[in-house]
C-alpha cells in the first residue's frame, strides 16, 4: 500500500540540492534570493546551508495559511505557500544560527532545484534518484491511485476519512510503499546515487537540535548521538516513521494512515527485534 511519507521526503529534496551542489549548478553558501525572487530582503541573509539545516528562522508556511484561515481541506498551492512566506517582512532574533524546524525551509529549497536545474522538483528526483534506484517513488502532491491508502482521523469511538487538498512540495508529497522507503536506505550504506562524497554532505555541517537525545539535523535526516538515521513525518492522517541503524545495515520503514495509532510504539518493537 502506498502512503504520503509527509516529511520523511526532506531527506529527498536534500539529495536533489547536494547533488546539484556536487554538479556545480549551485553552492551551499549561495543566498536564497540568488535563486528565488520576490522574497524579502531577509532573504539576502538566508543561505541554503540555513535552509537544509532549519536554521534560517523562516517560520513555517503551514502555521502562516492556516492563521490566515487556509484550513487543509481548503484548496491551497505552492504558490499560496511562498506568498504567505513572502509577506513575512522581519525574521526572528538568532535566525541563521539556531535550529528551529520549519517546513519553508524546503518548500523554498524546491523552488531552489528548479531555478539551478531548470527541471522541476519531482522531474528532477525522477531522473537523477529514483529511476536509478529503480525505486517506485514519485514526488506528487495529491497523488491518487486504488493502491493510496485512505487517510483516517479518530472521531469519537469510530474513525472517518481525513485528507489535505494543499499541493505544496519539497517539504513532503514522496508518495511509496514502506518497502521501497526501506530500499531507498541502502542508499545510505552503498552511495549508488551520490557517491561518498553524498554520504558525507549528509552529516556535513549538521546542528544540534536542542533534544535531550543528543540528536543533530544534517540534510534533511536527524542524526542520533551514536551515528543513527532517522525522520519522522505526519500529514493529514498519514504517519511515516524511517530509521537506519548506525552501521547502515538495517533500515526501518513504517508507514500508517491515523495518527491515532501507536504507530511509534510498533516502530519501536520492531527496532529491538531487529536492531536490538
Amino acid at each position: 500500500t502506498i502512503f504520503d511519507l509527509a516529511s520523511v521526503s526532506k531527506q529527498f529534496t536534500a539529495t536533489a540540492i547536494l547533488l546539484l551542489d556536487q554538479d556545480g549548478m549551485l553552492e551551499l553558501d549561495d543566498a536564497l534570493s540568488g535563486h528565488v525572487h520576490g522574497l524579502p530582503r531577509w532573504a539576502d541573509d538566508v543561505t541554503l546551508q540555513q535552509l537544509l539545516h532549519h536554521t534560517s528562522g523562516i517560520p513555517d508556511y503551514t502555521g502562516l495559511l492556516v492563521d490566515a484561515g487556509t484550513e487543509i481541506e481548503k484548496t491551497a498551492s505552492q504558490e499560496d505557500a511562498i506568498a504567505a512566506i513572502a509577506s513575512v517582512a522581519t525574521l526572528p532574533d538568532g535566525a541563521g544560527s539556531t535550529f528551529a524546524y520549519s517546513n519553508s525551509n524546503y518548500l523554498l529549497l524546491a523552488e531552489v532545484a528548479e531555478a539551478a536545474s531548470g527541471i522541476s522538483l519531482p522531474q528532477f528526483l525522477a531522473e537523477r534518484v529514483f529511476d536509478p534506484l529503480a525505486l517506485d517513488m514519485r514526488l506528487e502532491p495529491g497523488f491518487s491511485s486504488p493502491d493510496v491508502a485512505t487517510p483516517f482521523a479518530r472521531q469519537g469511538d469510530t474513525f472517518v476519512e481525513t485528507g489535505s487538498r494543499w499541493t505544496q512540495l519539497g517539504d513532503g508529497s514522496v508518495f511509496a510503499t514502506p518497502s521501497e522507503l526501506a530500499r531507498w536506505a541502502d542508499n545510505y550504506r552503498t552511495g549508488t546515487v551520490g557517491g561518498k562524497a553524498l554520504l558525507d554532505a549528509i552529516t556535513q555541517g549538521a546542528v544540534v537540535t536542542g533534544s535531550p537525545d543528543g540528536s543533530r539535523y544534517g540534510a534533511g535526516i536527524q542524526i542520533g548521538a551514536d551515528g543513527a538515521l532517522s525522520h519522522l513525518g505526519g500529514w493529514a492522517g498519514y504517519v511515516t516513521l524511517f530509521g537506519v541503524t548506525a552501521d547502515r545495515s538495517t533500515a526501518i520503514a513504517l508507514s500508517c494512515n491515523s495518527p491515532d495509532v501507536a504507530a511509534d510504539q510498533i516502530a519501536e518493537g520492531l527496532r529491538i527485534i531487529w536492531a536490538g
